[in-house]
């Protein structure tokens, strides 16, 4: 059986807006590790969440492809 890849979801509140970025397991200690530094800043992180969502992948490529997914969402964010 092929190594089944999770998928998360990760939303951040920050300044009156809403960040959606997905990602892998390898994502969320990254995740984890930022929202950290914004409480050592004194932001607050109450409403941020990372959710496992009930999707898998096979492919081991998913991260990239989610990368490429996240960065498309930026770049429409920023128009």
């Amino acid at each position: 059986m092929p190594k089944q890849y999770k998928i998360y979801k990760r939303t951040v509140h920050e300044d009156g807006e809403i960040t959606v970025t997905f990602g892998t397991e390898e994502d969320i200690n990254n995740w984890k590790e930022e929202s950290q530094r914004w409480i050592e800043e004194e932001f607050s992180v109450d409403e941020d969440s990372i959710e496992e969502l009930e999707i898998t992948s096979i492919d081991p490529n998913i991260g990239k492809i989610l990368s490429v997914i996240n960065e498309h969402i930026r770049e429409e964010d920023d128009d």
